[in-house]
């Protein structure tokens, strides 16, 4: 059952990169001008990587990670490679904290991030919760973290006991370029899958840009 749901997941995945690469031109250019702090994450110029995608081959890189856990210390969420299977565990992306994201080929890439998160109205009725996504990114020997996606939940007994917050990132980066994930509250966040409740999608769109 385990090996039918990760071959369907995985057909899935790859079917709607389609979708992200046509919508990620109209979007992007939405985030990039909202967001000045992403310029400085290397996001990739819109006009420039449509061009080029259609000049060069891509490759097949290509990944999808759900969360597991987090870690106490500093807020990271804890992967898990959800085609390891599939792969050879010489070629996960992920480090050895299962933290970090490790780069493999330069290009630009379309990241997604889906966080679920678990309220709890009886215990939190009337309180107020900030969801949190930020992106640690790292480059060439600089750091630089910065907000993906933040709202506002407020908590009652008529509202849902569940909230997602999601964002996606076009961005260019080099091999070796690493990137993690903090999402805040880290304890309420939903690590049970259904089929993947909180996840991280990296897909390659180019080669150059």
């Amino acid at each position: 059952m385990d090996t039918a749901r990760s071959a369907r997941t995985h057909i899935i995945w790859t079917s709607i990169a389609l979708i992200f690469i046509l919508i990620a031109s109209c979007l992007a250019y939405v985030f990039v001008s909202k967001v000045p702090k992403c310029q400085i994450t290397n996001i990739v110029n819109v006009a420039e990587f449509t061009a080029s995608m259609f000049r060069h081959e891509v490759s097949h890189e290509h990944w999808l990670l759900k969360a597991q856990n987090y870690s106490a210390a500093d807020h990271r969420l804890i992967w898990e490679d959800e085609w390891l299977g599939y792969r050879n565990e010489s070629e996960s992306i992920l480090d050895q904290t299962n933290m970090w994201m490790v780069i493999r080929e330069k290009g630009v890439y379309l990241v997604y991030i889906q966080a679920n998160f678990i309220l709890n109205p009886r215990k939190n009725n009337g309180s107020t919760v900030e969801l949190k996504i930020l992106v640690d990114f790292s480059y060439g020997g600089q750091k630089e973290i910065f907000s993906a996606a933040h709202d506002t939940q407020v908590v009652s007994v008529n509202s849902s006991p569940d909230a997602k917050l999601n964002t996606f990132l076009l961005m260019k980066m080099q091999s070796t370029s690493q990137l993690s994930v903090r999402v805040f509250p880290s304890h309420l966040v939903n690590y049970q899958p259904r089929p993947f409740s909180t996840f991280i999608t990296i897909i390659k769109l180019a080669d150059n840009w």
